[in-house]
Parts: C-alpha cells; sequence; structure tokens
C-alpha cells in the first residue's frame, strides 16, 4: 500500500503531519522517532521542525531482548551506523526515556491496533514503557495504510493514538 503513493502525495502529508504535530506535542518534550526505510512515512522534515523547537529528538536501538532503547539524535546521518537489520541507529549517545514516541506501522486499525513488520520490537517496547513509563505511542502513516479492523494477536500492543491525517 505504501510503495503506490506518488511523491506529490508524499509531501503534502509530510508538510501536514507538522501543522498536526504543531498542538500535539509541547516543546522541550523528549521525541521518539525513526528512520524511514522504505516507503515508511518519511517523519524527516516533522524531527527537523520539533528540534527547531528545542525538543529532544531520539530513535530506536535494537536490544536482545526486544525492548527498543532510544538514544539522541541530532538529526546528523554521519552519526548514525546500521544494526544487524540495516536500520540507521545513533551510535555513542546516551540512552533516554522518550515523552512520546512516533510508531511506524504496515497497516493500522481504526481500534489503534497495529501491524509491523514482524520482529515485535514496538509490541515489547510499547508494553514495557506502559508498565515503567508514562510514554504515549503515536502510530503515524498515510491515510491509506488505515484499515478497519486488524487481526489481533494476545502479544499485539495498541499505540495510544493515531493520527489519521485525512480527518484532521
Amino acid at each position: 500500500m505504501r510503495q503506490h503513493i506518488d511523491v506529490s502525495t508524499r509531501h503534502f502529508f509530510e508538510n501536514k503531519i507538522i501543522d498536526v504535530f504543531k498542538g500535539l506535542i509541547r516543546s522541550q518534550e523528549i521525541v521518539g522517532g525513526y528512520f524511514p526505510l522504505n516507503s515508511e512515512f518519511n517523519i524527516i522534515p516533522l524531527l527537523h521542525f520539533l528540534k527547531k523547537r528545542k525538543n529532544i529528538i531520539a530513535l530506536p536501538c535494537i536490544t536482545e531482548n526486544k525492548v527498543l532503547d532510544f538514544r539522541a539524535w541530532n538529526l546528523d546521518k554521519n552519526n548514525l551506523i546500521k544494526n544487524q537489520f540495516s536500520i540507521p541507529e545513533p551510535s555513542k549517545t546516551e540512552t533516554i526515556i522518550p515523552d512520546v514516541v512516533l510508531v511506524p506501522g504496515v497497516l493500522f486499525d481504526r481500534r489503534n491496533n497495529r501491524l509491523g513488520f514482524g520482529g515485535g520490537y514496538y509490541d515489547k517496547t510499547i508494553e514495557y514503557y506502559k508498565i515503567e513509563y508514562s510514554t504515549r505511542f503515536l502510530g503515524v502513516c498515510y491515510p491509506s495504510q488505515i484499515v478497519s479492523e486488524l487481526p489481533v494477536e494476545e502479544f499485539d500492543q495498541k499505540v495510544d493514538f493515531l493520527i489519521d491525517l485525512e480527518e484532521i
């Protein structure tokens, strides 16, 4: 679904999400983002906007127990190294606890369920952070990635809020 979105539509939603986040995230909050790969929603322009607003930006890092660590990132691509899945991660920066995490997905449904890539990293992270911290998890996707209902398994974790850019 994501692969078939044309460039102008992608740019439209990349700009629209910045307006949406002006009211969702306060300056100074720590924002856990992600480095978009392939056809994932490109949040890099949003992260630049948030950085200018004095938000601290972090990216997820893979761990053995599948609970993602978040490390501060200054948005310099030269400070990234690729993990075992070829996903860029910050190197040699401190681990921090985000106030908000932007969560990518293959599909989301109207009940805030998420279909990821099958590794369970975000499911484990959401489960752990909801017990230990007050981190909010926001699903980020193109409108064509939202379906009415997804099959859910017992270990699947919901996001707290799904950003539907067609309804906002």
